[in-house]
């Protein structure tokens, strides 16, 4: 069964090799280009999972997570090219969330998606 994955990241070229690597998984993806269109995007799709980067105009990733958290407990792979504060990452839920640093490599993205949707 593949899983509706949401991608928001206001970097075209980034969102577009995420959403190529999640579709070869067998997933479908929807994109948004920041947190605002994110969120619309999120409440019109009600996706699986969200992949979020944390450096966006308007409204920033950590900003975007804490609305999504007003909507649903889904699952959220935040990601960044800057390493988080301490305080940033418990707002994560163990094994429910995940960080990773940015640059990551295609089959260590597609392996944290499926170990968060396995476990949601």
């Amino acid at each position: 069964m593949p899983y509706r994955i949401l991608v928001i990241d206001d970097k075209p070229d980034l969102s577009t090799v995420v959403r190529m690597l999640l579709e070869r998984a067998g997933h479908e993806v929807v994109t948004a280009d920041n947190g605002r269109r994110g969120l619309r995007t999120f409440y019109e799709t009600r996706p699986d999972l969200v992949v979020l980067d944390v450096r966006m105009p308007e409204l920033d990733g950590w900003e975007t997570l804490e609305r999504l958290r007003d909507l649903s407990d889904v699952p959220v792979l935040m990601f960044s090219g800057t390493k988080p504060e301490p305080e940033q990452l418990e707002r994560l839920r163990p094994g429910r969330d995940a960080f990773r640093p940015k640059p990551f490599f295609g089959n260590e993205l597609v392996g944290v998606v499926d170990e968060l949707l396995q476990a949601a």
